[in-house]
């Protein structure tokens, strides 16, 4: 399983390279807006979406680095990594602030608030791990972009956005119990987000997750309440990089300390 998963996720990053066949005001930094033009691409989701839909039980029941695998693959279509990276300071002070002002679009959409999905999922498998499991590279990896997505969600969304007015709707946790993917679907890395779009206040799922992805709301990660601003995005980043300091091998530290690292450029964001 881990091997079909890694060769899936290696189908995925091959495909990253088409970021130039749609502007950026019509992708959204939402890489599946980019893949479904193209014949290859296009296949990524539904894939995914099959794979969680058959194998379901045997991913809950196998060494946890496997469904970190396929929560990787999921997030690599739901947000441009390469914007993230820039977006902590990897190319420079102005490469970091453009990045930060692309992906305030980017959190209003469904894909981003499934990439936060993956993301804390892939905290928690990781978490919940026991040694024997080991922790395999990529989930270390992983891990690290799953907090560049949280915090970066976090800290780019609006305070003032109608999706945060904790009077409209209950805190949605984030890390919680296992979500039934299956039901999930393909909610967010389809062309279904110009029909939610168009949905009513009526047309709510019976399944939590589905509506966070669909209307987003206040986040619950792993037991506290996380609102919009630096502050919160710091927090954000503290949790994951404890993570990685348990998990990692010597080999891989410098995954935590990057985290550390990008906690000092959360502050002074103009949006705060």
């Amino acid at each position: 399983m881990y091997g079909i998963l890694c060769s899936i996720l290696l189908r995925v990053i091959s495909d990253s390279h088409r970021s130039d066949l749609v502007p950026a005001d019509q992708h959204r930094y939402v890489p599946w807006n980019i893949y479904r033009l193209d014949k290859r691409a296009r296949v990524a989701a539904p894939l995914l979406v099959h794979l969680i839909r058959a194998y379901d039980q045997a991913l809950r029941n196998s060494n946890p680095n496997c469904i970190v695998i396929w929560h990787s693959a999921c997030i690599l279509l739901t947000v441009d990594i390469n914007v993230l990276e820039r977006a902590t300071g990897r190319d420079g002070p102005r490469s970091m602030s453009e990045c930060r002002s692309s992906l305030t679009t980017w959190v209003q959409t469904s894909a981003a608030r499934r990439a936060c999905l993956h993301a804390a999922q892939t905290f928690r498998a990781l978490l919940h791990r026991k040694p024997v499991n080991g922790t395999a590279f990529q989930s270390v990896r992983a891990l690290f972009i799953s907090a560049l997505v949280l915090s970066l969600y976090i800290l780019t969304t609006s305070p003032h956005s109608a999706t945060d007015d904790t009077s409209q709707c209950d805190p949605f946790d984030l890390s919680g119990a296992d979500f039934d993917w299956k039901v999930v679907g393909d909610e967010g890395i389809s062309d279904s987000d110009k029909a939610i779009m168009a949905l009513s206040e009526t047309s709510n799922s019976e399944h939590p997750a589905v509506n966070f992805i669909r209307f987003g709301g206040p986040i619950v990660f792993n037991g506290k309440t996380y609102r919009p601003g630096a502050r919160y995005a710091q927090r954000m980043i503290l949790e994951f990089a404890s993570l990685l300091d348990e998990v990692s091998t010597h080999w891989m530290a410098d995954y935590a300390r990057l985290l550390y690292m990008v906690h000092d450029t959360m502050v002074g964001h103009d949006s705060v």
